[in-house]
Parts: C-alpha cells; structure tokens; sequence
C-alpha cells in the first residue's frame, strides 16, 4: 500500500511538472516567433492566467493586454496633443489620435472573433490594430521627431499585437 501511495504521488508530480513545463514551452513557442520575444515573454510569463493557458488562452490574454496598452497609449497622445503648441505637431497628433481610436475599435472586436474561432477574421483585425498604431509612427518620418515615449509605448503596443498574430496564424494551422 505503501509503494502505491508514493507511485501515485510520483505520478502527480510528474504530471504536474510536465504540464507547467508544457505551457512555459508553449509561451517560448509563441514568443520565439515574434518580432519582439523579450516583450511576449514578458507579457505572457507576468500574467497569471497563463498558467495552464492554451493558444486560445494566451490568445485572450495577447487581446487583454493589448487594448490596455492601446488605451494608455491613445491617452498619452491626448496629453502630447494638449501640451503641443507646435502647429505640425498638434496635426500629427490629432492624426495619431484617429489611428488609436480606430485601433481601439478594431482590438475590441477581437474577443467575438476568438470565440467564434474566427481565427482569419481575428488576424485580420490584429493586423489592422498593428497598422493603426505604425501608422501613427509613419507621421513622424520628417521633423519635428516623435517624442521618445511614445515611439516606446507604440513598440511595445506593436510587440503585443505581434502575439495576436503569431497566435491567430498558429490557430489557423
């Protein structure tokens, strides 16, 4: 009875160890696949959920995270466009403004397309919401230059979209 129990006991903790390597896999599968995998680590490994997490886990957790750093960097354009005096400057960011409100949009839809495992539709829309925030970026080709932080913010956002991405195309086998 004795070597059953510590079998058993052994099993579970197999198990259990085999899983939780499975899924670390998992998030180095997908974040080596992206443009940016020091960020898709970053976001996937930081957030709880993706303990146990499958691609259409992560994949709501890519949505989670994205729309909340498209949010936030929409709200530091809306700071740059009040604090900017520069004429050129308050047209761009009026611009970028427009391409996060869109992107905005377009990542809010993503979770209805997951769910109906829509996984064409869900990259489509990725890849609109990534070209929303380049497109912003696109705006500062001539001086005056983007201001430092929010070429970060717009790099960081356009990393967590990349995991929408790659996730969608592994989704799409």
């Amino acid at each position: 009875m004795k070597h059953l129990y510590m079998s058993i006991s052994f099993l579970m903790v197999s198990l259990t160890f085999m899983l939780t390597s499975v899924r670390a896999d998992l998030i180095n599968d997908v974040c080596s696949k992206t443009q940016k995998p020091a960020i898709c680590v970053s976001a996937l490994k930081g957030d709880s959920r993706s303990r146990g997490a499958n691609l259409e886990g992560l994949a709501t957790i890519s949505i989670d995270i994205s729309l909340k750093n498209m949010q936030s960097t929409h709200d530091l354009v809306y700071t740059l466009l009040k604090q900017a005096t520069d004429p050129k400057l308050k047209t761009r960011y009026s611009s970028c403004l427009e391409n996060y409100n869109d992107g905005i949009d377009d990542l809010r839809g993503l979770p209805d397309l997951l769910k109906s495992k829509d996984y064409a539709g869900l990259n489509i829309h990725a890849s609109a919401a990534f070209d929303d925030s380049s497109t912003c970026d696109d705006n500062f080709s001539d001086p005056p230059a983007e201001p430092p932080q929010l070429k970060a913010a717009s790099d960081k956002l356009q990393g967590l979209i990349d995991i929408i991405l790659v996730i969608s195309n592994l989704l799409k086998g």
